[in-house]
């Protein structure tokens, strides 16, 4: 299982949100060929965008999407999760399971 921080960067203002996925390990996605960057913003951010949509608004170069109000959204980490480390970020409000 993998959380992902991803940097939203709108206007003049960034922050970090956070995201998990659990049908993958760090060995997916630093092989490039199960989930990338692309994949997981779109999973995370992409949700009622058609894909054509989506892939207008990705910048392949960069990696970063910009959304509909016009934020930037990159993958900032990845890191492996364990189940215990799930529970106790979902406990804290920082995930939801």
């Amino acid at each position: 299982m993998i959380f992902v921080t991803f940097k939203i960067k709108s206007g003049d203002s960034e922050y970090l949100e956070h995201s998990w996925f659990n049908n993958y390990s760090m060995a997916h996605y630093e092989d490039s060929k199960s989930i990338t960057d692309k994949d997981m913003i779109e999973q995370t951010y992409g949700e009622g965008r058609s894909t054509e949509d989506f892939e207008e608004n990705f910048n392949e170069d960069t990696n970063t999407y910009e959304d509909y109000d016009n934020a930037w959204i990159t993958v900032h980490k990845v890191q492996e999760l364990s189940i215990q480390a799930l529970n106790i970020l979902s406990q804290l409000g920082v995930l939801y399971k």
